[in-house]
């Protein structure tokens, strides 16, 4: 069956994709978030550290997870490498909408609801066709 130039099929393994890369990403956001609030609740790290190593834990659940669960493809150096140039573009996003937000005066809920409209949307088009080289979705 033929829909807009994608059989059934694809239609639902794309969507699956999506809904696959979403999940990871609100998991790896509370795990983010744990590192740091746990870590800094208990006096083991201040908040730079520990927001270093929370994003170092969940980027590399998010390389896994992503890499089996959403592009299904076994975890490689050179992906990783290129999993972690996309997560500092995206760090670049972020901080580049939120300083626009910023510099027109705009309610910062309004830079937050741009990263957060942006970011997993560009993210996941580039690990689909930068880091895993399109393989699902």
């Amino acid at each position: 069956m033929q829909l807009a130039g994608l059989n059934l099929r694809e239609r639902i393994a794309r969507q699956r994709a999506l809904l696959t890369f979403g999940v990871i990403g609100v998991i790896n956001t509370f795990v983010h978030s744990g590192v740091v609030v746990a870590l800094v609740e208990h006096g083991l790290a201040r908040p730079v550290l520990a927001n270093m190593a929370g994003f170092a834990l969940a980027n590399t659940i998010s390389f896994f997870a992503n890499g089996r669960l959403t592009f299904r493809q076994p975890p490689t150096w050179a992906s990783y490498r290129k999993f972690l140039g996309v997560s500092m573009l995206s760090l670049v996003l972020t901080i580049s909408l939120s300083a626009l937000g910023e510099a027109m005066h705009w309610h910062y809920l309004v830079g937050l609801g741009l990263v957060l409209l942006c970011g997993p949307v560009l993210t996941f088009l580039l690990h689909k066709t930068f880091t895993f080289r399109g393989n699902a979705g």
